[in-house]
């Protein structure tokens, strides 16, 4: 079969291709108002005129969505119906040795659009009756099976009851692909005898099917040819398009414009491939079609469309195949710049907020005055830092057990008095100018803090904690500061206790591994590894009233595409980064910040500490 199509193929290869590009062109001059309308809508509907990324996924979860979703799904399918009409009608055609132009087809179709509009109704609704019993059926076994926690537990976990469910919905789905494929199979003829024998919509599935008897098995197994080969071709192309992106976006990363130009010349590539592998798919499955109408279900000559008058007057006769080529090459431009120019009037606003890591360890030695006063400069709306026990019992700021690592002295915390921590050098590891800098207490902290920014205040635990949480509370207290700021741990008893003395307190979660649903957690918010904050999960939290914390993101990119996916604040070595990026999205498009978000699923790797 395969050498039959590509015979068909060859033989009206160049009017197959004008043919469907000006079926595009035309039908994508109608959608895209479409779109950008829907857009409109939803703006009106929300009643604001400033919109955050994680809107525009609200809104198809929204009544208006579902609606979209239905006239868009439909419209789709319709259109596909009508370019297999075109397509199939140019393979039939020349299979009868005879060359149409593409104007004939156009017409031809469309005189009939009706018809297969309507055809395609009726198949659509008797493929749902089928599939809504074995989705019931499937959503059942979810509710049953998988919705005792957050669908992040099983996915991550899988315990048995996990695998039970899969099990079984997939069986069923199988059922349900099984018996759709025969009833397509029946129908395999219906739009060849409603086009060329002019039998009625529901005529022409009723004598599809009795001409598909004793054929079913040759056009199963033909379908299923035809989907291997163009899911593989399909396949084949998308990793060299996503293997050439990766090769050249990252040599972009001196500037965003550069980035997003680079960017923007692979989403071109690819939109460009994709238009071959598509045009490659839809031909090769109305040349089957066609084919297998002409050798099993036609009687006799099949009735063709021929140039009349009528179609002469809806379109000039001087359409030539090189001027309808370059008709749907403008049109498709102005459908792009329509399109294009809809999504970007839309003004999207960015909600996270900025948290200097360890007090802004990029600019400074970590958790001292000095990186806390230029994060603050640096427009910062927290600082975290770190918090345990000397021996003396004074709440000091300090991330690991001892100084090893940022004074090359290997003192515990616990072991040493307040006073001998102050006396040892540890802004020296980082940069000479900051050999002043010592230990600063929790009180330091607050004095320094007090009304210029917010307090992310980590408890740390190293197994010589004597009252870590009430002394945290008590300095807090006394500076009345209880409304800027927060408490995390690594420890869930650490913040349960803290949530306990003080349930009005905001406290959080840290964790770099999820084990469970991490989503149930006893906490306020999720200050989770970057890699973690994945859209589903960041959504699954905000479901049960929990906000998400990246850290630590010092990528201007990652920071772009973790903003992208909604988290509520990036905890970053670099708070001037992210001012930065947050400004320069402000001024990027929609259509702009998807390309930089791209970019960073394509391995761009910029300098740490900045976008450039």
């Amino acid at each position: 079969m395969f050498k039959e199509i590509a015979g068909n193929l060859r033989a009206c290869g160049k009017t197959l291709i004008v043919s469907d590009l000006l079926f595009k062109a035309i039908t994508l001059l109608l959608l895209t108002p479409m779109v950008s309308l829907l857009f409109r809508l939803f703006l009106v509907a929300s009643g604001r005129t400033v919109l955050a990324d994680a809107d525009i996924a609200r809104f198809l979860l929204h009544p208006l969505g579902w609606i979209a979703f239905v006239l868009v799904g439909g419209t789709v399918v319709c259109i596909f119906a009508l370019e297999m009409a075109v397509l199939m009608t140019v393979c039939i055609g020349a299979e009868q040795q005879k060359q149409f132009q593409p104007r004939s087809v156009l017409v031809f179709v469309a005189a009939n659009s009706a018809q297969i509009l309507r055809l395609t109704s009726r198949v659509v609704a008797r493929l749902a009756v089928v599939a809504i019993p074995f989705l019931a059926a499937c959503g059942g076994l979810f509710w049953l099976l998988l919705t005792d926690h957050d669908i992040n537990f099983y996915l991550t976990d899988k315990p048995p009851r996990f695998w039970l469910a899969v099990s079984l919905i997939s069986m069923i789905l199988l059922v349900m692909a099984g018996l759709m494929l025969q009833k397509i199979t029946g129908w395999a003829f219906a739009t060849q005898l409603l086009l060329y024998e002019k039998l009625s919509p529901g005529n022409a599935l009723k004598e599809s099917q009795q001409r598909a008897l004793g054929h079913r098995l040759t056009i199963s197994k033909a379908f299923i040819s035809w989907a291997v080969f163009n899911i593989t071709v399909g396949f084949i192309v998308s990793v060299v398009v996503v293997k050439f992106g990766q090769l050249i976006v990252p040599l972009a990363t001196g500037s965003l414009r550069a980035l997003i130009l680079t960017v923007g010349l692979v989403m071109v590539i690819a939109a460009i491939t994709n238009l071959v592998t598509t045009l490659l798919s839809n031909a090769t499955c109305a040349s089957l079609l066609g084919l297998l109408y002409l050798k099993l279900a036609a009687h006799g000559e099949v009735s063709l469309p021929e140039i009349s008058e009528q179609t002469t007057r809806l379109l000039p006769g001087n359409l030539t195949r090189g001027r309808m080529l370059v008709i749907s090459v403008i049109v498709a431009l102005i459908a792009g710049v329509v399109g294009v120019s809809a999504i970007h009037t839309m003004h999207l606003e960015d909600r996270v907020e900025i948290t200097a890591h360890r007090g802004g360890a990029g600019a400074a030695p970590e958790n001292t005055l000095a990186a806390i006063r230029q994060a603050i400069e640096d427009g910062t709306d927290w600082i975290e830092i770190d918090v345990q026990e000397s021996k003396d019992g004074v709440v000091v700021v300090a991330h690991d057990s001892d100084l090893a690592k940022v004074a090359g002295n290997p003192v515990k915390i616990w072991a040493a008095t307040a006073d001998e921590l102050r006396s040892i050098d540890i802004g020296s590891y980082f940069d000479p100018r900051f050999k002043d800098e010592r230990v600063p207490t929790l009180e330091e902290v607050l004095q320094t803090c007090k009304g210029n920014v917010q307090i992310n205040i980590e408890l740390k635990y190293y197994g010589h904690t004597q009252d870590l949480e009430n002394r945290v509370i008590e300095l807090v207290e006394r500076f009345e500061m209880e409304s800027e700021i927060v408490v995390m741990s690594l420890e869930s008893k650490g913040i349960e206790k803290v949530k306990a003395l003080r349930p009005e307190w905001t406290v959080g979660l840290l964790t770099a591994v999820v084990a469970g649903d991490l989503t149930r957690a006893k906490a306020d918010f999720l200050a989770v590894k970057s890699s973690i904050a994945s859209r589903a999960f960041i959504q699954a939290a905000h479901n049960r009233n929990k906000t998400v914390s990246a850290w630590t993101v010092n990528e201007g990119y990652a920071m772009s595409a973790m903003i992208s996916r909604g988290v509520d604040n990036l905890i970053t070595d670099y708070p001037d980064v992210a001012r930065r990026v947050l400004a320069e999205r402000q001024e990027m498009s929609p259509l702009e910040r998807l390309m930089v978000e791209l970019a960073f699923y394509l391995g761009v790797k910029p300098p740490a500490g900045g976008t450039q």
